[in-house]
């Protein structure tokens, strides 16, 4: 299932039904934000980094750019599409474009089962947060 990246400023309306079905999906423990604490945290400067497949919004990231870096919060991906690679594609393509950008990028307070994946991926963990420059 190949994922394409795209950074997401302000969503289409085909976009927000992709979106409020991850919610649906994986609101306590993945996007725990609603569509509409979304909204506003969009008006505010932050950004989606969603994973495409075919048009369709599978997969995302709450993405804030700080000081330090971007940080990223509530990874989540459809039920539907879980344990298709979904979330390691993305963290993929998102470490090319940090990469690329020479950004780097923060996760703070990271799950046990989510510090493996994200250090086969090259972050650096320690108790607080994973980093990735």
């Amino acid at each position: 299932m190949p994922v394409r990246l795209e950074h997401i400023q302000q969503p289409s309306d085909a976009d927000w039904q992709d979106i409020g079905k991850i919610h649906q999906d994986t609101a306590s423990s993945g996007l725990v934000s609603t569509p509409q604490q979304l909204a506003q945290r969009l008006t505010d400067g932050s950004w989606i980094i969603a994973g495409r497949f075919n048009d369709r919004i599978i997969g995302l990231l709450i993405a804030t750019e700080t000081e330090q870096g971007v940080q990223l919060e509530q990874a989540a991906v459809r039920t539907i599409t879980q344990n298709r690679g979904v979330l390691h594609q993305l963290l993929h393509h998102l470490c090319e474009w940090a990469e690329k950008e020479g950004k780097t990028l923060i996760f703070q307070n990271v799950s046990d089962g989510f510090r493996q994946p994200l250090q086969n991926r090259g972050f650096q963990c320690d108790d607080h947060h994973c980093r990735y420059n």
